[in-house]
C-alpha cells in the first residue's frame, strides 16, 4: 500500500514539472521552428532605395554643397565688404606736446576708439563678374556628375538584381536535373532488380548525379553571394533575408543607331559635366585676362576718436580710389595659359567621352540583339530537350537505348535549360544597359514595366 502511495506521488511530481516547464519547451521550439520571412524587393522598390542609401551617392552629395558654398565665396567679392572696430588703449603717460617752455596735453590718457568701414570694387574689368559666372558653371557641372553617379548605382543594382534571379533559376535548373538523374537511377534500379539491367549501368548514373549535386552546392552559394551583393549595393546588412521578383520582359524594339547617339549627347549628365567644365574655365580664362588690370574702387566709413582736445570726435570720409597691380613675377601670366591649357584638356576628354559613348551604345546594341536571337533559339530547343528525356527513358526501359544515351538526353536537357536561362537574363541586362547608354531614365522604365506586368496577372 505505502509503495502504490508513493509510485503515484512520483507521477503527480512528475505531471507537475512537465506542466510547469511545458510552456517554455513549447516556447522555444515554437521559436527556433519558426521559419524567417524573407523581405521582397522588386526592381522599383530597390532602384528607390538605392537613390535613397547608396553610399556613392552619399559620397557625391556632399561635392554639391561643396559647390554652391563655392559659387557663394566668388559672388561675395561683388558685394560690400563691412569692418567694424573698437579699441581702447591705456597709455601710462597722456600724450602731449612741448610750447616754449610748458608742456600741453593733446589727448585723453586713455582713448576709446571705434568706427566701421564699407569698401566696393566698382570697376575691375569684370573679374569678379568672371568668376562668379565660372564657379556657377562649376555647381552646375557637380550637378551633372552627381546625376551621372545614381545612374550608375542605379545601373549596378539592376544588374546584379538580374544576376540574382539567374542564380536562382540555375538552381532550379540543377535541381530538376537531379530529379531527371534519380527518376532514371529508380528506373535502373527496378530493372535490375528484374534482371533485365546489369550493374555497371548504376555506376554512370550515380557519378553523374553526384556531379549534379556538386553544381547544386554551388549554385546555392552563388546565390548567398548575389543576395549579399544587392545587400550591398541597397547598403542593407550582408545577411538581410532578401528575395527578389521576377519581371516579365518582352523581346524589345531596336532603336535607330543615329537617334540613340543624338539621344546619348542630349541626355547623358557626363557630356553635360564636360560641357559646363568648359563654359566654367572660359570665364575663368576671362577673370585672369584682366588679373593685373586697374581696380576702381570705393571706401566709406564713420570713425570715433576719444580726444577731449580736438574739435571733431567723431568723423565721417568717404572716398575713390584705384590700385593695379603692376607686376607679379607672371603669376598671372602663367594661370592664363594654365587655364587655356586646361580647356583644350576637357575639350578632348568631351570628345573621348563622345565617342566612347558611341561604342558603348554600340556594344550594348549588338549585345542585346545577340541575346534576343539566343532567347528564341534556346526557347524552342527547351520543348525538344525535354521530350528527348521522356523518349529515352522509354525507349531505354524496352531495352532500345543504352546508358550513355539516357545521359547523354539529361545532359542537353539540362544545357538548354541552363542556356535559356543565361540568355533571357543577358537579354535583360543588356536593355538595361543600352537604356542606360541613351542617357534614359531607368527607374521610369522599369516602373512602366512593372505596372504593365501587374496588369497581366
Amino acid at each position: 500500500m505505502f509503495g502504490k502511495s508513493k509510485s503515484f506521488l512520483g507521477m503527480l511530481i512528475l505531471i507537475a514539472v512537465i506542466l510547469l516547464f511545458s510552456p517554455y519547451v513549447y516556447a522555444s521550439e515554437s521559436f527556433n521552428g519558426q521559419k524567417e520571412e524573407r523581405r521582397l524587393i522588386t526592381i522599383s522598390q530597390g532602384i528607390e532605395l538605392v537613390l535613397k542609401n547608396s553610399r556613392m551617392i552619399k559620397v557625391a552629395i556632399p561635392d554639391n554643397a561643396m559647390a554652391f558654398q563655392d559659387s557663394l565665396l566668388a559672388r561675395s567679392a561683388l558685394l560690400p565688404q563691412l569692418n567694424a572696430y573698437i579699441n581702447k588703449t591705456f597709455n601710462k603717460n597722456a600724450p602731449g606736446m612741448v610750447l616754449d617752455s610748458s608742456s600741453v596735453e593733446t589727448g585723453n590718457k586713455d582713448p576709446l576708439t571705434y568706427g566701421f568701414d564699407v569698401y566696393q570694387t566698382l570697376f575691375d574689368f569684370g573679374k569678379n563678374l568672371s568668376n562668379l559666372k565660372a564657379s556657377r558653371e562649376l555647381y552646375k557641372a557637380t550637378q551633372a556628375h552627381t546625376e551621372s553617379v545614381k545612374r550608375l548605382a542605379t545601373l549596378e543594382f539592376i544588374i546584379s538584381y538580374f544576376n540574382l534571379l539567374e542564380a536562382e533559376k540555375m538552381i532550379l535548373v540543377f535541381e530538376k536535373e537531379v530529379e531527371s538523374l534519380n527518376a532514371y537511377l529508380n528506373d535502373i534500379e527496378q530493372l535490375y532488380e528484374h534482371g533485365s539491367a546489369v550493374e555497371n549501368d548504376l555506376l554512370p548514373a550515380k557519378v553523374r548525379l553526384a556531379d549534379t549535386k556538386q553544381k547544386l552546392i554551388t549554385a546555392r552559394n552563388n546565390k548567398e553571394i548575389s543576395i549579399a551583393r544587392l545587400n550591398n549595393i541597397l547598403a542593407l546588412p550582408l545577411r538581410e533575408k532578401t528575395r527578389v521578383q521576377d519581371i516579365v520582359m518582352d523581346i524589345p524594339q531596336f532603336p535607330d543607331m543615329d537617334n540613340a547617339w543624338d539621344a546619348a549627347i542630349t541626355l547623358r549628365p557626363e557630356i553635360t559635366f564636360y560641357t559646363d567644365q568648359i563654359k566654367a574655365s572660359i570665364f575663368s580664362e576671362k577673370a585672369k585676362a584682366v588679373e593685373n588690370y586697374p581696380v576702381v574702387f570705393a571706401d566709406a566709413g564713420y570713425s570715433y576718436q576719444q580726444n577731449k582736445y580736438v574739435t571733431h570726435e567723431y568723423n565721417s570720409s568717404i572716398g575713390l580710389g584705384m590700385k593695379v597691380d603692376l607686376y607679379d613675377g607672371g603669376a598671372s601670366r602663367a594661370q592664363l595659359f594654365k587655364e587655356r591649357a586646361q580647356q583644350q584638356k576637357l575639350t578632348e576628354q568631351k570628345g573621348k567621352l563622345t565617342e566612347d559613348i558611341k561604342f558603348e551604345i554600340e556594344d550594348s546594341f549588338y549585345g542585346l540583339k545577340n541575346a534576343c536571337e539566343k532567347v528564341q533559339v534556346a526557347k524552342g530547343a527547351l520543348e525538344q530537350a525535354d521530350e528527348n528525356v521522356r523518349f529515352y527513358r522509354i525507349k531505354y526501359n524496352a531495352g532500345g537505348a543504352t546508358t550513355t544515351d539516357v545521359l547523354e538526353a539529361i545532359t542537353l536537357q539540362t544545357k538548354a535549360q541552363a542556356n535559356y536561362c543565361v540568355d533571357d537574363y543577358e537579354m535583360k541586362r543588356n536593355y538595361a544597359k543600352l537604356m542606360y547608354s541613351m542617357g534614359v531614365d531607368l527607374s521610369l522604365i522599369y516602373e512602366k514595366m512593372e505596372s504593365k506586368n501587374d496588369q497581366y496577372k
